[in-house]
């Protein structure tokens, strides 16, 4: 992937075929707090994902090339579409401090490449 964008694979672990569709809910951690990711503009298509196989999206996120420290988000927690439960991945995204900070978007389920 690009600089500033993270490729996440979901996959399905279950013995019977999983259909999502949407956007998957992301929050970001730090020492400092939470933040949660915003919806890209792209469409969300309906994916069928059979036992064993895996189903993609991507986090954008503006790198930092300030030369100051920034902010280190060190977790995502990430939930599918029309789910409640959970799983948190370790990271290390770190992006620009500012008074206008530029979006973390997450694209819908299916989009990664």
């Amino acid at each position: 992937m690009g600089e500033g964008d993270i490729l996440v694979s979901l996959k399905n672990t279950g013995s019977v075929t999983c259909t999502l569709q949407g956007f998957p809910g992301v929050d970001l951690k730090s020492k400092e707090g939470t933040a949660s990711a915003e919806r890209s503009t792209l469409d969300a298509r309906r994916i069928n994902v059979r036992p064993g196989e895996e189903t993609r999206f991507t986090l954008h996120y503006p790198p930092n090339h300030t030369g100051g420290s920034g902010l280190t988000y060190t977790s995502l927690t990430i939930t599918p579409p029309d789910e409640t439960r959970s799983h948190t991945l370790p990271t290390d995204i770190n992006v620009p401090v500012s008074d206008t900070p530029a979006p973390i978007e997450v694209d819908p389920i299916g989009t990664g490449k």
